[in-house]
């Protein structure tokens, strides 16, 4: 039995959010969702991601702060950065972190989970 790759996504607006898990959840993966970046490292420490999907912009704390968190625990972990601002990004890393500005394709999105996923488990093994 393949066990489904984990995926985290952080992001505050519901029906955003509500479409990612579903075309996710259609592309295989398991899914959970955080509102706010503390939420999210609650839920990475209890349910460990093979990939964090996060917003620049939520209450409580931003992605930004979530972002330097969470790669304070874990550096290898996956990022894809979902964002309609073109301030305050962080920087891309081939391989490691994407950034998508909104509107983005979901069919890119999708590829860019794999992706990360294919060479994440490249780099393990």
């Amino acid at each position: 039995m393949i066990i489904p790759h984990h995926l985290l996504i952080a992001e505050d607006e519901n029906l955003a959010a509500m479409v990612l898990i579903e075309i996710l959840e259609a592309e295989g993966f398991r899914v959970t969702l955080a509102h706010n970046g503390v939420e999210a490292l609650e839920v990475d420490e209890k349910d460990p991601a093979a990939l964090l999907l996060t917003d620049m912009r939520m209450p409580v704390m931003g992605g930004g702060a979530l972002i330097r968190a969470i790669q304070r625990r874990r550096a290898d972990l996956p990022i894809i950065v979902m964002t309609g601002y073109t301030e305050y990004l962080p920087q891309e890393v081939p391989g490691r972190l994407v950034v998508l500005h909104k509107p983005y394709s979901l069919s890119a999105l999708a590829g860019h989970v794999r992706a990360l996923l294919s060479r994440q488990e490249t780099a393990e093994h």
